[in-house]
């Protein structure tokens, strides 16, 4: 995984390295400012006209810092302040800055701005010249001109990833040391860039104890076990799917299908009765149970036959295409079984609309809410993912926050999961994800299933990339990042 780390931790990281190594914050400053000079001479080279809007505080430092070493190394570097500086550090360097000749920048469009206004903690709307400026470079971006933010986009949060109005836009932003959540959430991915995070000098004893995390590649790699030759289904965990309803028949066959493609070696659907022959045409190869329905959904009576069901089950899905309808007893029986499981969909609702449900979770459980059913089960408005995520985790269970970027709170950590594309924005993508992880959870004795909804975040999140070079962000369908997995998996095994 990939360290990240919230504005709040990133200032006590930074004081505390200054309080136990000595280290004046102007000489940070001056790191940092050099990282962010060699990243716009590699970027753009030292030929471009550079124009660096700075703010009052410890990023308008920086840009002041960057400008004279932009000049010393020959480049064309002017400066932008919007406000007088209001720290010592910014003031110094601004005074570096006009001794070593920077000028100050016309009101013409340069090749390069560097946004170098506002800080991480920023938690408003930018206003006053700030906020004329912010709007000046995205105009001027509009018509050609390239854009580095320092840190993050000013405008941006750096925890939430809220994008306020007016929020710079970004052709690439130079993190310090760690990129800050707000780049990867919500509207942080479209106003961010690429995201580069040169290290400054702060020794990794400094990093904070669980602080975030982004997941990588390897990730998806630990959760599936290598397979010898010597091998057969049985080896390959035997996953129940407690999905359908009359008229979402489509989510738990989605689901089915996607849980087989990632390698389950054993599948079976329990569902209404009345769905069977649905889901027999649309899976065949996952086996079916069929039990008691009451208006299309799973009947009280349903619960027994469950029971009976979980012994010999590696791992459970439930919820895809259930319905409010369903009998909440069939949840109360999975909760008190032993076999991990994944709760999504209806099967969310019910746990949030029954207390006896919700006091019910362990960690051996994966709730997998969308921001709706997570209001629902944390009976409060949402306030930002990381903050969200957590509580979720708080009820009992490990929790995996949907969205545009993925959260999910291990153990000890929330990890975002910024594979995917907006393609995936249709109804049947979170079928698909629930079997992903299931088939993970199915196939890892005693499994985690926090590290698989990470490893499967990933997997899910690659085969809608796929799915989107084949078939365009508007026109593909879950059922083609179905297609798209076999393809993802072996670049994993």
């Amino acid at each position: 995984m990939i360290p990240l780390i919230t504005p709040a931790d990133m200032r006590q990281m930074e004081q505390r390295f200054f309080r136990e190594t000595g280290v004046a914050s102007i000489e940070l400053m001056e790191v940092a400012a050099r990282a962010l000079c060699d990243a716009i001479l590699a970027r753009y080279g030292a030929e471009r006209t550079v124009y660096i809007a700075c703010g009052p505080g410890g990023n308008g430092g920086d840009g002041y810092a960057c400008a004279r070493m932009l000049r010393q190394a020959g480049g064309r570097a002017a400066i932008v302040s919007a406000r007088e500086p209001n720290s010592p550090d910014a003031a110094e360097n601004l005074r570096r800055a006009l001794e070593a000749g920077v000028p100050e920048a016309p009101a013409d469009r340069p090749d390069v701005w560097v946004d170098a206004l506002y800080g991480t903690g920023l938690s408003r709307a930018p206003a006053g010249p700030a906020a004329d400026l912010i709007r000046r470079i995205n105009a001027d971006r509009a018509q050609g001109s390239a854009v580095v933010a320092v840190d993050i986009p000013s405008g941006l949060n750096g925890l939430t990833g809220t994008a306020y109005d007016p929020c710079v836009a970004a052709d690439v932003t130079v993190a310090f040391q760690y990129a800050k959540p707000g780049c990867l959430l919500a509207d942080g991915p479209d106003v961010s860039g690429d995201i580069v995070t040169p290290d400054i000098g702060i020794p990794a004893s400094f990093y904070p104890a669980g602080s975030p995390a982004l997941s990588e590649d390897a990730d998806a790699v630990a959760a599936l076990p290598k397979r010898p030759r010597n091998f057969h289904k049985g080896m390959a965990g035997h996953l129940l799917i407690v999905a359908g309803s009359f008229g979402m028949a489509g989510a738990a066959a989605m689901c089915a299908l996607s849980a087989m493609r990632t390698g389950a070696g054993l599948t079976t659907v329990a569902c209404p009765a009345s769905v069977v022959p649905v889901l027999q045409t649309l899976a065949p190869c996952a086996m079916c149970a069929p039990l008691p329905e009451r208006d299309g959904a799973l009947a009280p009576e349903a619960a027994g036959m469950l029971r009976e069901l979980l012994p010999g089950k590696s791992a459970v899905v439930c919820g895809c295409g259930l319905s409010r309808r369903a009998a909440p007893e069939v949840i109360g029986v999975l909760l008190d079984g032993d076999v991990p499981t994944l709760f999504d969909a209806d099967a969310l609702n019910l746990i949030a609309a029954h207390p006896g449900l919700k006091a019910s979770l362990r960690p051996r459980h994966l709730l997998t809410p969308h921001p709706g059913e997570a209001r629902r089960l944390l009976d409060r408005p949402l306030t930002d993912p990381l903050a969200d995520a957590r509580a979720l985790a708080g009820l009992g269970a490990r929790a995996l926050l949907k969205g545009a970027t993925t959260v999910i709170m291990t153990e000890d950590r929330p990890v975002i999961s910024a594979r995917g594309t907006s393609g995936m924005a249709k109804g049947g993508s979170g079928d698909c994800l629930s079997g992903i992880i299931g088939a993970l959870m199915a196939q890892n004795p005693a499994p985690d299933p926090a590290e698989c909804a990470v490893a499967g975040c990933l997997l899910h999140g690659a085969a809608g990339e796929l799915a989107r070079a084949r078939r365009g962000v508007r026109g593909m369908l879950p059922t083609d990042l179905i297609d798209a997995l076999p393809e993802v998996l072996t670049r994993y095994e």
